[in-house]
């Protein structure tokens, strides 16, 4: 079994739903967890996060995903995706999207650039906690979006399981996989992870923390998975890696 932790879907042409099927298959991928898409064009992400262009992130596809785990709920789950600047909306749409099917939370800090230290963000948090649900965000170098902010909610929301997205920040993020030691309800992601990132968190934090995802369609699912494999560890570490955790914090088999 393999699931693919981090998948983007949206309206646009790039990636589409036909194209993950194709790539799954390629890689053996049973499953994914798929995340709304297109808010920014990742063919040009360096002019996002250096601020040279905006996001246009008012429109969130999550009734794309919505379609798709409900048309195939057995080989697709689905994330969530709130902007904290609506407030109360924000608190009241992820209920309700929880209540529809949705497995999850994504926040998209780059699009949508709000503190991790918000009270909308703090309620979020607690809500997933009510659910049962993971709280996945991404982390950026600022101070309102940084891997120690996500730490914070980890320790200030213990009954709440909290996913780092992409190993974090930069190539190898060591807070990340400190805090993902420290915290039992911390759990990384792996898209994007360097190599030699991704090796020294299972050495740092265990199998039992990692979360294997492709970031697809900015990355092929079967180059994501190849550097998993490349680990060269345990079988038990694999299987945590692959499926078994991401499994565990969407209770589902």
């Amino acid at each position: 079994m393999i699931i693919d932790g981090h998948v983007h879907m949206g309206k646009g042409d790039f990636g589409t739903l036909d194209e993950l099927k194709q790539d799954m298959q390629k890689a053996g991928i049973d499953k994914a967890v798929l995340v709304p898409g297109g808010m920014i064009d990742v063919r040009r992400m360096t002019r996002y996060i250096t601020g040279v262009e905006k996001p246009k992130g008012d429109d969130i596809p999550n009734d794309v995903i919505e379609h798709i785990i409900h048309s195939e709920p057995d080989k697709f789950y689905g994330f969530y995706c709130v902007n904290p600047h609506k407030r109360r909306e924000a608190v009241i749409d992820l209920e309700n999207g929880i209540q529809k099917g949705f497995k999850g939370l994504k926040l998209a800090p780059i699009v949508h650039g709000f503190s991790l230290a918000s009270k909308t963000v703090m309620e979020l948090a607690d809500l997933c906690g009510q659910y049962n649900v993971p709280f996945y965000s991404h982390v950026l170098f600022s101070p309102g979006a940084s891997t120690k902010k996500m730490a914070a909610l980890a320790k200030e929301f213990p009954n709440t399981n909290f996913i780092i997205g992409h190993m974090g920040f930069g190539p190898a993020d060591v807070d990340a996989m400190e805090y993902a030691a420290m915290y039992d309800n911390l759990y990384l992601e792996t898209s994007q992870g360097s190599f030699a990132g991704i090796k020294t968190a299972l050495e740092t934090c265990g199998s039992s923390k990692l979360i294997f995802g492709s970031e697809f369609p900015l990355y092929k699912p079967i180059s994501s998975l190849m550097t998993i494999r490349e680990l060269n560890c345990k079988e038990s570490d694999f299987d945590n890696i692959l499926y078994k955790n991401i499994q565990y914090l969407l209770n589902v088999k």
